[in-house]
Formats: C-alpha cells, structure tokens, sequence
C-alpha cells in the first residue's frame, strides 16, 4: 500500500502539469472570435467579427440579448494591410518592412441562415472592395488588424499569403488520354476515359497552394430545362515541393456510378449535354491546417484543439482560390465507351447518340 500512495501523487502531478491555467475569476479580456478567407478572384473581402467573451456582468444577464456577442458598429475598426512579401523555401513569403497598401473595411449587415442547422438572423461582418489591386498582390503578406477605438488599442492581428498563380508554361502528354492536367492547359483537348484505362485529375501545384479539391460538374437537359450535379474528387494535400498532383482514383466507373446514382429515381428522359466544367479549388497553408483541425477522423478519433492563427482572439485568416474550365468539350461520337454511349447504358432515361452544347 506503501508505494501506491506515491504513484498516485506522481500520476496526479503528471496530469496537473499538463492542463493550461485557467481561473473563472480572471479579470475580464475582450477575446474578438474572426473569420476570413481571401480569395484574389473575388472582388470583395469579407470579414465575420464576434465576441468570445459576452460582458464583465453575470452571463445569465446576457442571455436575454440577441446581439450581446457582436461589437457595436462604431466599437471597432477592421484594417487589411498588404506588405511585400520576401520569397523563401517552396515559395513561401515572409512579410518585410514596406507597405504596398492599406483598406479599412466598412460595417455593414447581412441576411443570415433563415434555416437548417445554427438559423440565425441578420449578421453583423465588415467589408472592403480592393478590386483588382488584391489580384496583382498575390506576392504580399496580408494582415488584418482589430483595433478598439475607444482606447486605439490592437485587439487581434493575423498574417496570411495569398495562393499564388500558375506557372506560364504548362507541360501536357497528348499521348495519355486519360489523364486530365491543369485546367488552364485543357483548351482544345476533350473530357473523357479510355476503357481499360483509370482516369485521373491532374494539375500542376499552385505557389503556397496545400489542399486541392477537384470537381466535375455534370450538365443535362431535362424537358427544357438544363440541370446539373457536383462530381468531387478526393482532397489531395502538397509537402510543399510537388510539381504536379492527381486525385486518383477518379476512374470511368467512379464517375458513371456517381450519375447513375445521382438519378436512380429518375422517371423521365433525359439528353446529354456535351459539355462539362472542370473546378480545381485549392486553400493555403492556413485554412489547410483549420480544416484538418475540424477533421477529427485525422487525429484517430482524439480530441484535437481547432487550428487558430489569430493572436489575441481565435478564428482563421486564410486564402483560397479556384481554377475552372467551362464548357470543357466532351469525348466525341465514335470513340470506343464515348461519354454519350457510357451515359445511355446507365439505364436512368439518357437518350443515346444525342448531345447539345449548353
């Protein structure tokens, strides 16, 4: 009994010293909750801005006020600033010391979910129209800035780069149909699959690109009407020097079966539309790193704290952007398993040896 006493106490001193110190009387700290993803081929930034913290009253007090986790519209001042960037390893950038330019976002309020799961009202976010400046700084270190303005002091900050662009020079193999490259080299080559063959996703890496998602979106007419469905990919995540990725397997039997089942309970006729679009969509290494937080199968099942990189609050600040190709032309008619043949013999009302542009 002698020696269970102290390896009680040495297990109980392990444990202790691995919690965070936390006291529930602890002064009170405005903790701003932020959320906002760039994205250079959009014209405007938004910015979501909550509180974490609800008031140095009793919480219960707060309950009965809806908007008692938002700041008040003259409270706060959001700012995004872009330094150049200094190029490092794998194309990463580190912020230098010259400004290329500054936007403070504007308040304004948006209709929220009016349904569904977390239904909420209007929402309070913050904006800024940087316009075709944020495309040409693709090579800067951006950083959003919360300051109070009752006091000037700096709430929370957060630093992100944006996913850079393409290399000028694609490299293409005509000789292996199957494969699909880079979107932006796909001009002039047609979607489709070899029989026998697996087909696959490829695309060159994007700079400070980390986790590439693909799409196929699927077009046909249904009377009059043209319809459509997503066909996704597997996520693939970059190390950091890949020159080229593929999500594999994205074969001809994965990509019938997913329309055979997106329109099992069809019931009317249906022609093919000989045409897709093809979406690489890719984020940083930032909102990389957020999402896999969120992802706890990754983890094996633990309990794993969600991934923030904003100092003095929580949330993300990160980057995003997408490749497409619209209206990619499908394989054409006397192809051995042509996309309109493969289509008819699904048995879901496809008409065969039809197609129509969109």
């Amino acid at each position: 009994m002698k020696h269970i006493l102290p390896l009680i106490a040495v297990t109980l001193l392990a444990f202790s010293s691995c919690r965070v110190e936390f006291s529930p009387n602890a002064p009170w700290r405005d903790v701003p909750s932020v959320y906002c993803v760039l994205d250079p081929e959009e014209d405007t930034v938004w910015v979501r801005l909550q509180r974490c913290y609800l008031g140095e009253d009793n919480l219960y007090n707060y309950s009965s006020i809806a908007d008692s986790n938002y700041y008040l519209p003259d409270a706060v001042s959001v700012h995004l600033l872009a330094w150049k960037g200094i190029r490092g390893d794998n194309n990463s950038l580190t912020a230098s010391e010259k400004l290329v330019d500054r936007w403070q976002l504007a308040y304004t309020e948006r209709e929220g979910k009016p349904e569904g799961n977390f239904p909420s009202g209007r929402q309070p976010v913050y904006y800024c129209v940087p316009g075709d400046r944020m495309l040409a700084d693709t090579d800067c270190v951006f950083q959003l800035v919360i300051i109070r303005n009752a006091d000037g002091d700096t709430l929370a900050t957060a630093s992100t780069s944006m996913v850079g662009f393409l290399p000028k020079k694609i490299t293409y193999n005509d000789t292996i149909e199957e494969v699909l490259t880079n979107p932006n080299a796909l001009r002039g080559h047609e979607f489709g699959f070899i029989i026998g063959c697996r087909g696959r996703l490829q695309w060159n890496t994007l700079p400070r690109g980390r986790l590439y998602q693909p799409f196929v979106t699927f077009y046909y007419k249904k009377l009059r009407d043209t319809l459509h469905f997503t066909i996704p990919g597997t996520t693939v995540k970059n190390p950091g020097n890949a020159i080229f990725l593929s999500c594999i397997p994205f074969t001809q039997d994965y990509y019938f079966d997913y329309i055979r089942r997106q329109l099992a309970d069809n019931t009317d006729s249906l022609f093919t539309v000989n045409n897709v679009d093809i979406t690489i969509a890719v984020c940083n290494e930032d909102l990389n790193a957020y999402i896999t937080s969120l992802d706890h199968t990754v983890m094996g099942g633990q309990d794993n704290p969600t991934y923030s990189n904003i100092k003095g609050g929580v949330g993300i600040f990160g980057s995003r952007r997408s490749h497409i190709v619209i209206n990619m032309p499908c394989d054409s008619v006397g192809k051995p398993g042509y996309i309109p043949d493969r289509l008819y013999n699904l048995g879901v009302g496809f008409y065969g040896h039809f197609s129509q542009n969109k």
